[in-house]
C-alpha cells in the first residue's frame, strides 16, 4: 500500500474516533472542555509532508538502483620493482625419497617472480562487492582439482566460488592431512585417494591450507560469491571480464607475503592515475561500458614482508 493511501486511511479513522468521542462527551455534559480541535489546514499540511517524504524515499531507492550501466574488462600485470629474493628450499624433515624433486627439496613459493618479465605470480585480485553480476561471472558449479605431489600443493593459490567443489587429491605414495583453516575441513587423504570439499561461504581473504603430517606444506584458497577474481600467472598477468561499468568499483589485492593489513599488497599504477590505492591494498576506479582497461602495477620490495 502506498504511503499516501496509508495517510488517508489513518486520517479518516482518526476523524471518525474524534467525532464519536465528541458526541459521547457532549451527551453526558455539554459544559466539558473538549480541548483543542484539530485544524483542517494543519492536518492537510501534515498529509502533504508525509506523502512527499514517501515519494522522496521511493525516488532515492530508484536512483540508487540505477547506478552504473554496461560491463567492462580489466586486465594487466603485476611486476616486481627491483631485484627479487631467491627462493630457498622447503625444510623437508621426513620422507625425503617422496618429498623431493630429483633428489632435492622443492623450492618455497612465498614470492615467485619471473626472471624475464619481473611478473609476480600468485597475486589475488578480486572485487570486494558487486552491485550486479554478469551471467559470465555467476557462481560456478564445476569441480576444481586441488592436488599434492612431492609433498607440495600443486595449486599454491586457488580461487573458487560458493557451491563449487574442490576435488582434493593426493598423488603421493604417502598420506596427507589436508586442513583448510577456518572452514572445518581437516581430512586424511590416503595415497592415491581423493576427497571432495564443497565451498560453503565467501571469505574476505584467502584461507590457509596446510598438512599437519608435512608441516612445510602450505597453500591458499580464496572462496568468493561470484567469479570477479583472478590469480596472476607465471608472468604476473590477470584478467577479470564483465565487471560492472559506469560506477565505482573496489578491488582487493592480496599476496601471502603482502605487508599491508590482512596480507594486502600495495602497488602503484603510474600509467593509470584514475586508480586510487589505499594502504590496505585496495584500489578503486570507474570503468566505462565496453572498456578494456590495461594496467601495469609496479610493486616495490617494501610492499612485501620479509
Amino acid at each position: 500500500m502506498s504511503i499516501e493511501k496509508k495517510v488517508h486511511r489513518s486520517l479518516a479513522r482518526c476523524a471518525l474516533l474524534c467525532a464519536l468521542g465528541t458526541l459521547a462527551l457532549a451527551g453526558c455534559n455539554r459544559n466539558i472542555d473538549l480541548g483543542p480541535v484539530a485544524d483542517a489546514a494543519t492536518v492537510e499540511a501534515y498529509r502533504t509532508a508525509l506523502v512527499a517524504t514517501g515519494e522522496s524515499a521511493e525516488g532515492g531507492e530508484a536512483a540508487a538502483a540505477a547506478t552504473g550501466t554496461g560491463w567492462a574488462t580489466i586486465r594487466g600485470q603485476f611486476v616486481f620493482d627491483g631485484n627479487p629474493p631467491q627462493m630457498t628450499p622447503y625444510n623437508v624433515t621426513k620422507e625425503h625419497n617422496i618429498c623431493s624433486i630429483n633428489g632435492k627439496p622443492p623450492l618455497q613459493e612465498t614470492l615467485l617472480v619471473d626472471s624475464a618479465s619481473s611478473g609476480i605470480k600468485n597475486v589475488a585480485i578480486y572485487l570486494r562487492e558487486a552491485s550486479r553480476v554478469h551471467d559470465s561471472a555467476a557462481a560456478r558449479s564445476d569441480n576444481v582439482e586441488f592436488d599434492q605431489k612431492h609433498c607440495v600443493f600443486l595449486s599454491h593459490v586457488v580461487g573458487v566460488t560458493v557451491g563449487q567443489s574442490l576435488e582434493i587429491k593426493n598423488s603421493d605414495p604417502t598420506g596427507h592431512n589436508t586442513n583448510i583453516l577456518g572452514v572445518g575441513f581437516n581430512q586424511l587423504i590416503p595415497e592415491g585417494g581423493a576427497i571432495p570439499y564443497k565451498v560453503q561461504k565467501e571469505a574476505a581473504m584467502p584461507a590457509k591450507v596446510v598438512c599437519s603430517i608435512h608441516p612445510w606444506m602450505v597453500a591458499y584458497m580464496l572462496p568468493r560469491e561470484n567469479g570477479y577474481f583472478a590469480v596472476t600467472d607465471d608472468q604476473g598477468r590477470f584478467e577479470i571480464a564483465n565487471v560492472p561499468a559506469g560506477e565505482e568499483v573496489e578491488f582487493q589485492v592480496w599476496h601471502e607475503s603482502g605487508a599491508a593489513p590482512g596480507n594486502g599488497l600495495v602497488g602503484a599504477t603510474p600509467d593509470t592515475p584514475d586508480m586510487k590505492w589505499s594502504n590496505r591494498g585496495r584500489v578503486t576506479l570507474v570503468l566505462q561500458p565496453d572498456e578494456v582497461k590495461e594496467i601495469k602495477v609496479v610493486v616495490p620490495a617494501s610492499a612485501f614482508r620479509g
